[in-house]
This record gives C-alpha cells, sequence and structure tokens, in this order.
C-alpha cells in the first residue's frame, strides 16, 4: 500500500523518521513531502495530489499548528480534508502534549465522536512506530477479510450440514464468528476443551451446571449440547446457539412470550466473550423462530391476558466484519443491531 504521511515537518523530524521506518518494516511505500523531489506546480498540488493516489493517510499531529493555507486551514488540515472527501482510510495519531488555539480545534475535528476517528494517542518515537504497526495491520487484515457474499457461504455450507442444527426450532439467539484470516487446524486443541467450555457457559448464566452436557465430536467439528449448543469447526468457524424464552415462573403463564430486547443483548454479549477468543473476523447475530414472539420487556406483574402477534419473517440476522473485534466495538455494533432488530419487530 502506498502510505501518505501527514504531519508537519518542521520539529516533528523523529516522529516522520520513526512513521517512516514503521510503515517500511510492513513492506508498505511510505509517501512523504521530503521525497517528492522537484515537480512542475504548487507545493499544494503536489501534496492533494499524492493524498488522491496513497491507499491509506497516516496523521499525526502534535501541539504546532503549522503553515496556514490562503483557506485559514493548516497544510495538515488540508490533506486530512482532502482524504476524507474521498473516503480514503485515514489513522490519527495524537501526540499526548498541551495544546491551543487552531491545533486545538483540529484536534477536536479529528476526535469528533460522530463524524470524526477513533484516534490513538501516544507519547514517543517508539510508542509512535508501535501504534502505526497496529493500525497499519489491522487495516491491511481488513482489506484481506473475505466479502460478505463469501462470508454467507461459509454460512450456508454450515447450515446444509446436521452437525450444525442440532437445536430444536424454539426461539433462539445465534451468534457465528469467522475469524480473517480463516484459520485452520484449530481442531486438535479445540475439542479437549468441552469441560473449560462448559464451565464458561455456565459462568456466564447461559446453561445450569447441574444439567451437564453432551459431548459432540464428529469429522471437522466439535462442541457440545446442554441448553445452549456450541459447535466448532477445523476453519476456526464458531457457533453458539442460545435460546431466548424466560423461565416460566408461578403465575406467569406469558413469560416465554416475551422476547426480551435485554436479555438479547445480554446473551450476544456472553456470546461474543465466548467465541471471539480475541481475535477479529466476520460476525452474524441470528434470532430465529420469532413468529409469535413479542419484543418487549415481561411484565413486572402477571398478566391474565395478551395479544401475540404473527411474523411471515420468522428469522432475523445481522452481519459484521469487525477488525479489530475488542468488546466495546462489538457492543456498539450490537446496540445498531438490535435497534435495526428491534424495528422490524415492532
Amino acid at each position: 500500500m502506498n502510505v501518505f504521511i501527514s504531519s508537519v515537518v518542521r520539529n516533528f523530524e523523529h516522529y516522520r523518521a520513526a512513521a517512516k521506518k514503521a510503515v517500511s518494516l510492513l513492506g508498505h511505500i511510505p509517501v512523504m513531502c521530503e521525497d517528492f523531489g522537484a515537480r512542475p506546480y504548487s507545493s499544494e498540488v503536489a501534496c492533494m495530489t499524492e493524498v488522491d493516489q496513497a491507499d491509506v493517510v497516516v496523521l499525526i499531529l502534535g501541539a504546532d499548528f503549522g503553515f496556514k493555507t490562503h483557506t485559514g486551514e493548516s497544510v495538515t488540515q488540508q490533506e486530512f480534508h482532502r482524504a476524507k472527501a474521498a473516503n480514503k482510510p485515514i489513522l490519527a495519531f495524537l501526540e499526548e502534549v498541551p495544546v491551543e488555539d487552531d491545533q486545538k480545534r483540529f484536534h477536536w475535528e479529528v476526535s469528533d465522536y460522530v463524524d470524526g476517528l477513533f484516534r490513538s494517542t501516544f507519547t514517543g518515537d517508539r510508542d509512535l512506530s508501535d501504534k502505526i504497526i497496529q493500525g497499519l495491520s489491522q487495516l491491511a487484515a481488513s482489506r484481506s477479510a473475505i466479502s460478505e457474499q463469501e462470508f454467507v457461504q461459509h454460512l450456508q455450507n454450515r447450515s446444509n450440514s446436521r452437525n450444525w442444527n442440532s437445536r430444536p426450532r424454539e426461539d433462539r439467539l445465534e451468534l457465528v464468528f469467522l475469524p480473517q484470516p480463516i484459520l485452520s487446524g484449530t481442531l486438535r486443541s479445540i475439542h479437549t476443551q468441552h469441560d473449560e467450555f462448559f464451565l464458561k457457559l455456565s459462568q456466564a448464566g447461559l446453561v445450569s451446571i447441574k444439567g451437564g452436557y453432551k459431548s459432540f465430536n464428529e469429522g471437522d467439528i466439535t462442541g457440545l449440547d446442554a441448553e445452549a449448543s456450541w459447535r466448532h469447526h477445523d476453519n476456526g468457524m464458531t457457533w453458539l446457539s442460545i435460546p431466548l424464552a424466560a423461565p416460566a415462573k408461578d403465575g406467569e403463564y406469558f413469560a416465554s412470550y416475551y422476547l426480551s430486547p435485554s436479555r438479547l443483548k445480554r446473551f450476544a454479549e456472553e456470546a461474543f466473550s465466548l467465541i471471539s477468543r480475541g481475535k477479529g473476523g466476520w460476525f452474524q447475530l441470528g434470532i430465529y423462530g420469532i413468529s409469535h414472539q413479542v419484543y418487549a420487556e415481561p411484565p413486572t406483574t402477571p398478566a391474565s391476558s395478551m395479544s401475540m402477534p404473527y411474523r411471515s419473517e420468522k428469522n432475523i440476522e445481522e452481519r459484521k466484519l469487525l477488525i479489530p473485534a475488542s468488546q466495546g466495538i462489538f457492543n456498539q455494533w450490537l446496540e445498531d443491531a438490535l435497534f435495526r432488530i428491534g424495528r422490524k419487530l415492532s
């Protein structure tokens, strides 16, 4: 990839050198104004041209706003706006130093919660280099990931296998994870971890430890069956299916007909922490068998009657490539997915 390094130059030479080294270590091409050479047009045109031709922009901001152009922007700010307008991937790194006036406003623009970037901060050459390497590695992983259509094909292959479909057609949540890049040879270590995984399911409140479990081992798939079911394929694809119906209590005859949003969210969060194993990749959140379910919290007092919907659409699925796939990033996507699901079910 061609990586454009955008920052002030004066008094920032050591940081620019660290950035160039980090980019080069990953086998990418650092693009820097110091290397432009003589050109038959202005510096502004030269910089904007290189931004246009770059695959990714690394933005490094410190305390100095730099040269202010005729538009009132700094050169770095112009490059940022140009890359953003072209939907270029931008990795932003902000030095942890006191910032004032124009540069502070630029920092705020870059860091804006809605329209800005999820930026990283740094405190020195080595810290900056490490974080650039991390950011570019994650970006490269995202670019090399399979398409959504290919992921769906993997899911269809899974669905056609009886090894993945042990659950009855009850209302349930399923979370499927396929790491990117796709792994191979994971079955050998995973198939010995049934006891450990069942204990984790119990600690997460997804199964009762008293109920026990049955192991599943067939071909290139391993797993277990309890109140929830778990499957793991040798290519790293993992699937967790969890019943959603709340257990009926005395006098609460209709509790099992409510699809609780809070219960759904908690189960999805617990499922993520159990199957992602700290890796990024494709996720699919699915809710199945919901033709007669009411998407709402069960009433706090027992009801004597209720109106149950009927839906022709019995299954809802949401998919997303998450690299990296931290708990926070997953939770943010989950909130969006549940919002869409709620609209479909209301």
